[in-house]
């Protein structure tokens, strides 16, 4: 129970700093997503961020409301539209990841603190390389993305 408590506030610290920028946790994650596999589609998209396709709409919208991505293709004729990021989607997620890991660097600094980031990002890290190395035969990284560090995959 501690850790659920802790990681709520923690989650709410977070959300109220990315608030600043104009993001979420939900949009950062999208940001992510469509970085990490530039070109998809709605229904791609939805599905690795756990959502239906008509909840994923209005994100999008607001989205490219505020320049971060934009849709190529017409989405007729059976063609899928795809989402992409801007330049402007690519500065605020290096932001987002900026304000992140000055924020693990400030809690996880000192004490059992810095112990626990310690384990949380070993642990992080470990189920990254188990998730990858069971996805599609895809080679494992050496290391999970963490904020304010690029991926070495």
């Amino acid at each position: 129970m501690i850790m659920i408590l802790q990681g709520r506030s923690l989650e709410r610290r977070v959300e109220d700093s990315l608030k600043g920028i104009g993001l979420s946790l939900r949009r950062l994650g999208l940001l992510g997503h469509l970085r990490r596999d530039p070109g998809m589609s709605f229904s791609a998209l939805a599905r690795r961020a756990g959502i239906k396709v008509q909840s994923l709409h209005p994100i999008i919208d607001a989205l490219i409301s505020d320049g971060y991505v934009a849709t190529v293709g017409s989405g007729g004729q059976g063609r899928a539209a795809v989402i992409e990021l801007t330049d402007r989607g690519v500065k605020v997620l290096e932001r987002a990841a900026q304000l992140i890991a000055d924020y693990d660097h400030e809690v996880f600094a000192e004490d059992e603190w810095k112990d626990l980031g310690t384990a949380l990002t070993r642990l992080g890290e470990a189920l990254w390389r188990e998730h990858m190395a069971s996805s599609d035969g895809v080679t494992a990284p050496t290391a999970a993305p963490v904020a304010g560090r690029p991926s070495r995959g």
